[in-house]
């Protein structure tokens, strides 16, 4: 099978850390059985490890088409008592006449070749079964399902055989010539991932991303930071592929899925998200901030992961997200938080208002009676005499996510709504926030596997500028509930009512 240009960019890299992102049907595992076999031939002494989510997986389809690649294009045959011909074997001891480079206690998940070379196989999701091992090589199936944890703690710390070397003209060899190279590359079909974007920054390069890989002749390579990432659409293996294999997944998905699962996208709505009109490329921009018009700062007092601001600047009808600040432990505090704002703005004199949460306002049994969340803000932050602004009660999750979602599809009252690019955590929320079976935020706990903290992951940025939006655009937002309960607004200065 002749290679396609996205897999010979793959195949062909020198970074250390690679992900080939591709349409189904791209050619991603026949990418894994070339470059397997290119290791076992080349570098027998280089111990690999070639893994899946699941054992399940690995065996009913990573291993079944590499095994099947490896006979039809490569000649490579199992070995046994019927075929004395066979170039490996598997879950055994390798017959005593071959060359044997490695050994091990338990064969069961070894494949073992004739020439000395051998191969883990491994299932990531018990990945801490691989901590023992040391390798040089290691090939992933479906990173899109794997745990963040599993590849940069675990898979990248065994990666540390030194067996192969790349020279001064780039040239690998096994002679202890040049810099080690001890290769991961993972294979996946894209998914929604804010792991994955985040690790290969993606979001750097979407403008480019997207420019080549929905034309059908074009696709993303990019060498960063000692990452090379790979970006496809299936239509560079059509010639392996049924002849309408492509038209019917065209008329299988929907628009969002045809951009992922057949361009290849990175980007593409997965389904499910709470703002569904949100569009980095429509709302992300590069903002200044104004230090002639006021300041408008909102809160959310969760510390896990991290403690949120975020702070925006008014034009009329325009709202943009200038800043935020997410400080994380130790920093994760009310004092941290107001003082990293003092230090940021420490000029500012056009005036503050604040926002967030209406429950922040209870009386807080830990500290002096009459005081909570927002009398500490207030004071914490007089310097720049400060307003609250917050609602009597909160409103609708359901409803306010509505309606920001109108504001995000330009179709409510001229408002609109920017997003500096520097906003990181905000931007996360609004891409990656799914929406819960009731309409409200789904936010989904996750465990930090050092410390042993649950927190919810998505939410907090995207939490305070709902409390805000609702309230500088209230007229907007009242009209939009359709006479349903009407939320009265009060403005308080250093804790009093005007």
């Amino acid at each position: 099978m002749k290679l396609t240009l996205p897999q010979k960019a793959i195949l062909q890299s020198k970074q250390s850390i690679n992900i080939f992102l591709a349409g189904q049907g791209s050619g991603k595992t026949h990418s894994m059985s070339v470059i397997s076999s290119f290791f076992i031939t080349n570098f027998p002494k280089a111990l690999g490890l070639i893994a899946a989510n699941t054992y399940s997986q690995l065996n009913a389809a990573t291993l079944k088409t590499i095994r099947e690649i490896w006979t039809k294009n490569l000649g490579l045959i199992e070995y046994n008592q019927y075929n004395t011909q066979g170039n490996y074997v598997i879950g055994v001891i390798p017959p005593a006449h071959w060359k044997k480079n490695h050994t091990f206690k338990d064969y069961s998940r070894v494949i073992s070749f004739k020439n000395g070379a051998a191969v883990l196989t491994g299932s990531l999701d018990n990945y801490k079964a691989l901590d023992g091992i040391t390798n040089a090589w290691t090939l992933l199936d479906e990173t899109k399902d794997t745990k963040e944890v599993a590849i940069k703690e675990v898979v990248i710390g065994r990666l540390r055989q030194e067996v192969m070397y790349h020279d001064k003209k780039g040239v690998l060899n096994d002679k202890g010539q040049g810099i080690p190279f001890m290769p991961l590359f993972m294979f996946t079909s894209p998914a929604k991932l804010e792991w994955i974007n985040e690790w290969f920054e993606l979001d750097k390069f979407e403008h480019e991303i997207k420019e080549k890989i929905f034309q059908e002749d074009d696709f993303f390579c990019k060498d960063h930071n000692g990452k090379r990432v790979v970006i496809s659409s299936t239509f560079h293996n059509k010639q392996n592929l049924p002849s309408n294999y492509i038209q019917n997944q065209f008329q299988r998905l929907n628009p969002d899925l045809q951009e992922m699962l057949i361009y290849g996208s990175p980007f593409s709505r997965s389904g499910g998200e709470f703002y569904k009109y949100f569009s980095r490329d429509q709302h992300v921009k590069e903002l200044q901030y104004n230090s002639d018009l006021p300041l408008h700062i909102s809160f959310d007092e969760n510390v896990n992961p991290y403690i949120t601001l975020t702070i925006w600047q008014l034009q009329g009808k325009r709202a943009m997200q200038i800043d935020e600040i997410c400080l994380e432990n130790p920093r994760n505090s009310l004092s941290a938080l107001c003082l990293e704002f003092e230090k940021r703005y420490y000029n500012h004199q056009a005036g503050l208002f604040i926002y967030g949460d209406r429950t922040s306002k209870k009386e807080d049994t830990k500290l002096e009676k009459g005081q909570n969340f927002f009398t500490l803000a207030l004071s914490y932050l007089s310097k720049f005499h400060p307003s609250l602004r917050i609602p009597t009660i909160n409103p609708s999750v359901v409803m306010r996510g509505s309606w920001i979602n109108t504001i995000f599809s330009n179709q409510i009252d001229g408002i609109s709504i920017e997003i500096d690019r520097n906003c990181t955590n905000t931007i996360s929320d609004y891409m990656y926030l799914k929406e819960a079976a009731d309409g409200r935020k789904e936010k989904k706990k996750v465990k930090d596997e050092t410390t042993g903290i649950s927190y919810e992951k998505y939410g907090h940025a995207s939490d305070c500028n709902d409390y805000f939006l609702t309230y500088a655009y209230n007229e907007s937002y009242d009209r939009f509930l359709n006479g349903g309960q009407e939320v009265e607004f009060y403005v308080y200065d250093d804790g009093k009512v005007l």
